[in-house]
């Protein structure tokens, strides 16, 4: 996943919107219908969830570029690279303490698991994930140091073939 970086880099200075991204497919574990309701809590800003529309490749990268924000509920992931590409653009990710994202995000960008396992759960602790979106968005230039942090974790210990590499060149 090294070439992420480099393809992405272009997006990186991009203008910052208060915008908020669902980058993941629109399947039952994906829980979109949380993304959807936020959006009607928080009218002040823009929620887009990315396969409700045919996107090119670059503008799919323009809209990291533009977003503060990558949101997730997801119930299954393997590895994450939407977030990942959000974090390469300096965009927030917003991910909950389980699955990968639990060893490999950064604490400030989780959010208690129980808050979003189902939208029972949800709809119980809705103001607890509005609260976290408006300090994200409102504050989001104090948090470019930790997104900076997060890249770096993310390009160091997970998405790079360094240890692959090495051991090829043994054989």
């Amino acid at each position: 996943m090294e070439y992420l970086e480099n393809s992405l880099f272009q997006y990186k200075n991009m203008p910052k919107k208060d915008l908020i991204l669902f980058p993941h497919r629109i399947a039952p574990e994906k829980q979109v219908d949380i993304f959807r309701d936020l959006k009607e809590q928080l009218p002040e800003y823009e929620f887009v969830v990315c396969q409700e529309q045919t996107l090119t490749k670059n503008e799919y990268h323009n809209l990291l570029g533009e977003a503060k924000i990558v949101f997730s509920a997801n119930l299954q992931e393997t590895l994450g690279i939407s977030w990942y590409e959000g974090a390469l653009v300096d965009a927030i990710p917003m991910v909950p303490d389980r699955l990968s994202y639990s060893e490999m995000a950064v604490p400030e960008f989780k959010y208690r698991s129980e808050w979003t396992k189902d939208f029972d759960s949800y709809t119980l602790n809705k103001s607890q994930i509005v609260n976290q979106i408006r300090d994200y968005i409102e504050n989001y230039n104090t948090y470019l140091p930790k997104i900076a942090e997060q890249r770096k974790l993310l390009s160091t210990e997970y998405f790079n073939g360094k240890l692959i590499y090495e051991q090829i060149k043994k054989r």
